[in-house]
């Protein structure tokens, strides 16, 4: 049993990839006409939907994952002199970071959920406010990843190339926070970081679930 919810982060990678991309986050701008959001809503409305709840399956699913690495970074940290408690940093990222995007994605499938009937003024609300948890989220994951990427290049308890992987990520989704200096309202230059933050949330998801998968002991090399 213990083994199988080391698998967790597999599922969670695959579900996050597809509840993302049904997810309808790529929002009009916020002066866009109202027009503009109305064809938002109406075409995103049932496949927004699906995503929402794809997500929350996701969310629940991590929840098993970020458990069972926070009991693997705790092993592995114990070998380190002068541990400096990354692993705990790295279990709180992953909170923040799951409620943040969860909730995100949420709200816009509420936004379209009536597709055509939607009134403007709240999609164009909803889906403003929406950068909020979104935000939070890279936040959540760039702590998250950080932590882990250098809790793993100090221990070796992933394969080093994940740690890379992880703090590859976390840089990206750091380059996120700079959305907020154009205004989230806009598309930013900085917001296309979510993406290969996401990307490589995905890969070392993957990676170190099928690496505690394989490990018997529970000491993974």
């Amino acid at each position: 049993m213990v083994r199988l919810l080391a698998l967790s982060g597999v599922a969670f990678g695959i579900l996050l990839l597809l509840g993302w991309f049904l997810s309808a986050g790529d929002t009009p701008d916020y002066t866009a006409a109202n027009q503009d959001w109305i064809d938002w809503a109406e075409s995103n409305g049932s496949r927004s939907g699906v995503g929402a709840f794809v997500m929350l399956v996701a969310g629940f699913v991590f929840l098993h994952f970020a458990g069972a690495m926070r009991d693997v970074l705790g092993r592995a940290e114990t070998t380190v002199s002068g541990s400096v408690k990354l692993a705990h940093t790295a279990f709180a990222g992953a909170i923040a970071g799951i409620v943040g995007l969860t909730m995100a994605i949420v709200m816009i499938g509420a936004a379209t959920s009536v597709g055509a009937d939607a009134e403007p003024i709240v999609s164009r609300a909803v889906g403003t406010a929406s950068a909020g948890p979104y935000l939070v989220a890279t936040m959540g994951f760039a702590a998250l990843l950080g932590a882990s990427g250098l809790l793993t290049l100090q221990t070796r308890v992933f394969a080093r190339w994940t740690g890379i992987v992880a703090l590859i990520g976390a840089a990206a989704f750091l380059v996120t926070f700079l959305t907020l200096l154009q205004g989230t309202g806009e598309d930013s230059v900085a917001g296309y970081a979510y993406l290969p933050g996401i990307l490589t949330l995905v890969i070392w998801s993957i990676a170190t679930s099928a690496a505690m998968y394989r490990s018997d002991s529970g000491s993974i090399r």
